[in-house]
């Protein structure tokens, strides 16, 4: 399964059949059982059959659907990074005079995609793992989009990027998901607002030139 092969929910119910909205509402009582036991579980320690029974359908109903249980969780977490960069388009289209607004904004949605889906960022990047090579592909995916948004912030003088876009798109998504993951697996004692503030003076400071102090 593609990326783009995500299922689209942006169609009208009025518009589906009967037996496509019966489906549809099976497919996210699947969804919604597989997240409840990986994030109880982790991916490894958790079957079809269980999926299936907690979402209250056969075993067999589950294949009608997805391959197997990776397929599903890769579902699930391109619905969730699909969702991050909807919101992070929305802190793009920020005033360009306002940088700090800006990157303080997409930092912002970044933390609560963390908190909203600390279980797919355990899975993805925490210690164990068992997102496999899904977690790179979601890196990669993010590395993209990063890229073209410097690109086109440097092609348009909107900031003074200073480096290429692509090393500093590798460096920041890097950046975010160590931050997220440790924040995700922990919970430290650090609260929402400073680690907010380090990730905005990080980014400002070491990828675009501009001063850190600005943040003061």
């Amino acid at each position: 399964m593609t990326i783009d092969s995500v299922t689209d929910m942006s169609v009208s119910p009025a518009l589906k059949s009967a037996p496509q909205r019966s489906r549809e509402a099976t497919s996210q009582r699947l969804r919604a059982s597989a997240r409840t036991l990986f994030a109880e579980r982790g991916l490894h320690k958790v079957t079809t059959h269980e999926i299936a029974n907690r979402a209250g359908v056969a075993s067999g109903t589950f294949y009608l659907h997805f391959k197997d249980k990776h397929d599903l969780f890769r579902e699930i977490v391109f619905e969730a990074i699909e969702s991050l960069k909807a919101r992070l388009e929305v802190a793009r289209q920020e005033d360009s005079r306002d940088h700090l607004a800006a990157m303080r904004q997409r930092a912002s949605e970044l933390l609560r995609f963390a908190e909203e889906n600390g279980d797919v960022v355990r899975i993805l990047f925490g210690r164990d793992h068992a997102g496999g090579g899904l977690g790179a592909d979601v890196l990669d995916h993010l590395v993209g989009w990063v890229a073209e948004d410097l690109e086109h912030r440097r092609s348009h003088a909107e900031v003074p990027v200073m480096t290429d876009p692509m090393v500093a798109a590798q460096a920041i998504v890097g950046m975010w998901a160590r931050v997220i993951t440790w924040w995700a697996e922990s919970q430290p004692g650090t609260d929402r607002d400073t680690v907010l503030e380090t990730l905005v003076t990080m980014q400002l400071s070491g990828v675009i030139g501009i001063q850190s102090d600005i943040c003061g």
